[in-house]
């Protein structure tokens, strides 16, 4: 089976409620999966649908981590009725954020974060796999429309370990890893988190200013203003 069949025939694997639907990736992210992954691909997904069937296409050695245990059936079930194996794909039937911090697996070569979108989850697939990347590793990172995915974009557009290859779609990014990264940074090293901070503090620092005026803690406040003024 190709992708070009696979996209002409596309099950409609995710339900609300009783009513199947179809949740994908772009066809253009799916294009770059099917051009960049081979049956020596060490990766892994965070979420499952179509991209999991093309990854059983590619014969790539696959974790799938996925809490929707009909879901992978559903995926399982078309996968034989096409006659595609399924055997290298490591299901992981749990939330993400309990089996990635021990999940035994590195030197992936491609990490797809398309699970839950909802806060934290994103930041934390992305904690989590960063580290099991090899460096030269591809990040995709799925629906970058909504706050928690472009938040993760650009927090690592600002990352030197990390470079842009391409936005794929209006909703997938993809980085590549340049170097290794270092989970020990404090918030001063992570340019992203410096820039989006700089009002906030400015207005905590008034915030303080009036409340110490309005306690009478001059000689406090004049100390607080001179150590700003020698910053």
């Amino acid at each position: 089976m190709t992708l070009e069949e696979l996209l002409k025939d596309s099950p409609r694997l995710h339900r609300i409620g009783s009513e199947p639907i179809s949740y994908r990736l772009a066809d253009r992210a799916l294009l770059f999966i099917d051009q960049t992954v081979n049956e020596n691909s060490q990766t892994l997904e965070t979420g499952a649908g179509i991209s999991t069937i093309l990854f059983a296409i590619k014969k790539a050695n696959h974790t799938c981590i996925v809490p929707d245990p009909d879901l992978v059936s559903r995926i399982s079930s078309y996968c034989a009725r096409m006659m595609v194996s399924v055997g290298r794909i490591d299901f992981r039937i749990d939330k993400s954020e309990r089996t990635l911090p021990v999940l035994p697996i590195d030197q992936l070569d491609l990490v797809l974060i398309d699970g839950s979108h909802a806060f934290p989850t994103p930041f934390i697939d992305w904690y989590y796999t960063a580290d099991r990347l090899r460096v030269g590793g591809m990040m995709m990172i799925d629906d970058t429309q909504l706050w928690t995915g472009h938040a993760l974009k650009k927090f690592l557009i600002q990352e030197p370990e990390w470079e842009l290859v391409e936005d794929v779609s209006a909703r997938t990014a993809i980085f590549v890893k340049q170097k290794e990264y270092n989970h020990e940074k404090w918030w001063g090293q992570q340019a992203y988190v410096v820039q989006n901070s700089k009002w906030l503090i400015r207005a905590s620092e008034v915030r303080q200013a009036l409340e110490m005026l309005g306690q009478g803690e001059f000689g406090k406040l004049i100390e607080k203003v001179n150590a700003r003024i020698r910053k």
